[in-house]
């Protein structure tokens, strides 16, 4: 959920939710780059928006695994790490992240991933990650 108090996108990239991952969510823009995609998708996570996070991704998700994670899991901060390729101009992204979480025991764990993403028909998708070390 968005800061109450400031507006500030949950993505922690110090925007107003509206004028960053908000515009993304609500359908009023495609992300231009896959750290925007990124970001939105774990702002998604946060807000339990499972249609987007099914609409963003590249391959068929399990949509119950995905609904019991988000359901039992709240994320409260991300860290982006590394961006490799992405940007508006290619057609592949990698990035590097930890995400913050509390389980449903209230137990803080973070979940650090390499993800990867694909431009298709000039619209970034996910399209699979690794666990990171």
């Amino acid at each position: 959920m968005p800061n109450e108090t400031t507006g500030l996108c949950p993505c922690g990239s110090g925007k107003n939710y509206d004028d960053c991952c908000g515009r993304f969510l609500e359908k009023r823009a495609l992300p231009p780059t896959a750290e925007a995609l990124m970001r939105s998708r774990y702002t998604a996570y946060v807000k339990g928006d499972l249609d987007y996070l099914v609409e963003t991704d590249f391959h068929e998700v399990d949509t119950e695994a995905t609904k019991a994670w988000m359901q039992s899991a709240t994320f409260y901060r991300l860290e982006i790490l590394k961006v490799y390729r992405g940007k508006p101009l290619d057609k592949k992204g990698r990035i590097e992240f930890k995400a913050w979480y509390r389980d449903e025991e209230g137990e803080e764990r973070v979940h650090h991933e390499l993800s990867d993403f694909e431009k298709y028909k000039g619209r970034w998708y996910y399209s699979g990650g690794l666990a990171a070390t």
